[in-house]
């Protein structure tokens, strides 16, 4: 082999070692991440349950495998890109803010949520769609005050949201505006609705008693 095939030969043994090493740090990062968006959509779920001990720790499992992605990502950027890592975070950070609007009525941190903010305000914006199923949830056991009290939040969310300037700028959150604008309107819709029929039942049952 003359020197330049030796030369040509170097490149191409360290272009393969790089895409080999490029390639293994992708399977690692996918892993990670489906496995992460999994545990958040069940600790929503067990949130939606009334099991918030079990949404704890799929979050914080969830927020372990997030953690160990960022050694990959770190050494190869491009990673981060990618449609599964992005709803991976997403994901986390929609269970982080549902799972602690209802156990504490408060928005995480940032840190929290381990979220860029970005990434936060993208999972923030499904939010409301969660909160929907807890305000129809309260609304079959009869407890209009907690539904309210949902979709007062639902409102706060989507009011935030929709005042950035640059929420356009924010692949995908004009569309959650729009599905969240429908779901509030519904929401607001049935609360109404409930509210006018225990309004009834209310005076019906006066006027039974006086009779």
């Amino acid at each position: 082999m003359s020197i330049d095939e030796e030369t040509l030969q170097n490149i191409i043994n360290r272009t393969s070692d790089e895409l080999l090493d490029r390639e293994k740090a992708r399977d690692e990062a996918l892993t990670r991440a489906r496995k992460a968006r999994q545990l958040s959509k069940q600790a929503i779920l067990f949130d939606h349950n009334k099991q918030p001990e079990k949404a704890q720790t799929n979050i914080i499992e969830a927020r372990r495998l997030l953690d160990e992605m960022k050694p990959y990502i770190q050494d190869h950027p491009e990673l981060s890109q990618y449609d599964e890592v992005e709803a991976a975070h997403e994901e986390h950070a929609e269970a982080t803010i549902l799972h602690t609007l209802l156990q504490e009525d408060k928005y995480p941190t940032l840190e929290q949520a381990a979220a860029t903010p970005t990434r936060y305000l993208l999972g923030l914006g499904d939010v409301p769609g969660e909160l929907r199923r807890e305000a129809l949830d309260s609304l079959r056991i009869g407890d209009l005050e907690k539904a309210e009290r949902s979709l007062n939040r639902m409102e706060q969310i989507y009011l935030h949201l929709v005042a950035m300037e640059d929420a356009s700028l924010l692949k995908g959150l004009r569309r959650k505006l729009d599905i969240t604008r429908g779901v509030i309107e519904a929401t607001r819709s049935e609360i109404t609705a409930e509210t006018g029929r225990k309004r009834l039942s209310d005076q019906l049952k006066r006027l039974t008693e006086h009779l």
